[in-house]
């Protein structure tokens, strides 16, 4: 006779003979079925493993856009509505499909799976890609379904699901649009839960050597920090790697600053970039179609963090701190950059608001050979001339 092995109720049997005992089925079965279905039922057992470290082999850090969005890890792009945070994510699934994001694949076009959460794709997302130049060929839209009921893709659940496809299809990045809606969070602002999440698809990334690139929306309320404004938990800024801000320009109309606000595996000292959203026309199938396009002006030392920590503390506004630095020029005459924002502080005028006097004044900012090449600032000769702004360097747009 086999030996008895009692399950709560809910337990899987193939019984060979039962009977009810006190809330419990009391089963014979065979003793291999016995083990096997004991090991799936019981807790999981925790265990710490050693990885020695000599074991591990480095790796350089591989780059999707050079410097800026790592492979392997998960980028934020952060800032609020009506800033072309979806545009810009179709300029980049357009550099990724062309072969043109200058990175570990300039000049060999790679797949993107692009999650598209609340945008309609045709009266708004392929029209976007179609402006910018993507390869559509190239674009995979990704939907979930359940017994044939359309569905969101739910992080992590459908993390390996993602991992077959991007690797069946060559994509070399993830889009999400936004990231929030494809979290599986019953409380966004639960960062016990929002952690492990994130890790999930951090691992994800890793594993198959994708840059997952997610947007995110940030709070109306004033902050000083760009992290700190994220919709959400904050773990959502902890836990990532690298972001980047969206902000308009409060001192130059329809001119957005595009900045690199955290960048844990690469450098801290990169130049920000404006652009600008125009529109666009073509035809489709005989109609006419009208969609935004993303136009870089130019590099600037502006930051979104600097920009939302002017506007929170009110220190420095623009037109005092343009005064401050046409007095500086003029006493001082072609001055170090450096210098210049080295003595901003002393005054506690921040980086970003010197940026927007410099932009007010038209300072010529230019590499002095006298000096080993290091950027110095003068005021333009009168008449004033505006000066050309630094033109794209590729045929998308790319800066």
């Amino acid at each position: 006779m086999y030996p008895t092995t009692s399950y709560p109720s809910c337990s899987p049997t193939t019984p060979r003979t039962s009977r009810q005992k006190r809330g419990l089925i009391v089963v014979a079965i065979d003793p291999q079925k016995t083990a096997e279905w004991e090991a799936k039922l019981a807790p999981p057992v925790r265990q710490l493993k050693l990885t020695h470290a000599k074991t591990v082999v480095p790796e350089r850090v591989r780059w999707l856009w050079r410097d800026r969005i790592p492979m392997g890890e998960l980028t934020l792009i952060a800032g609020k509505g009506g800033v072309g945070k979806s545009t810009l994510l179709a300029t980049q699934t357009a550099w990724i499909t062309t072969g043109d994001m200058k990175g570990e694949f300039y000049g060999q076009a790679k797949a993107v799976l692009y999650v598209a959460n609340e945008d309609s794709l045709k009266y708004t997302v392929v029209p976007r890609l179609t402006a910018a130049g993507a390869d559509l060929s190239r674009v995979y839209f990704v939907h979930a379904s359940i017994v044939g009921q359309e569905d969101r893709v739910t992080l992590p659940y459908d993390c390996d699901a993602l991992l077959e496809i991007a690797d069946a299809v060559d994509a070399a990045a993830i889009m999400l649009d936004p990231l929030s809606s494809n979290l599986k969070l019953d409380n966004g602002n639960d960062a016990t839960k929002v952690r492990p999440i994130i890790e999930q698809v951090r691992r994800m990334a890793e594993q198959g050597r994708l840059a997952v690139i997610g947007l995110a929306h940030t709070k109306k309320a004033l902050t000083t920090n760009l992290m700190d404004a994220i919709i959400g938990s904050s773990e959502l800024g902890n836990v990532t790697r690298s972001a980047m801000g969206v902000m308009a320009d409060p001192d130059e109309q329809g001119a957005i600053v595009l900045s690199q606000e955290k960048n844990n595996l690469g450098r801290n000292d990169l130049p920000g970039y404006k652009y600008r959203i125009t529109t666009y026309k073509y035809f489709s199938n005989g109609e006419e179609i009208s969609t935004g396009k993303l136009e870089f002006i130019g590099k600037t030392d502006q930051s979104v963090s600097e920009m939302l920590a002017d506007q929170a503390t009110g220190a420095g506004s623009t037109s005092e701190v343009t005064e401050w630095l046409k007095d500086y020029l003029t006493r001082e005459g072609t001055s170090l950059r450096t210098d210049i924002l080295k003595d901003a502080r002393k005054e506690d005028y921040s980086v970003s608001a010197v940026g927007r006097a410099k932009i007010k004044l038209k300072v010529i900012s230019r590499r002095s050979n006298s000096r080993g090449g290091a950027a110095v600032w003068e005021l333009p000769l009168l008449p004033m001339v505006a000066q050309e702004p630094e033109q794209p360097s590729s045929n998308h747009g790319q800066p």
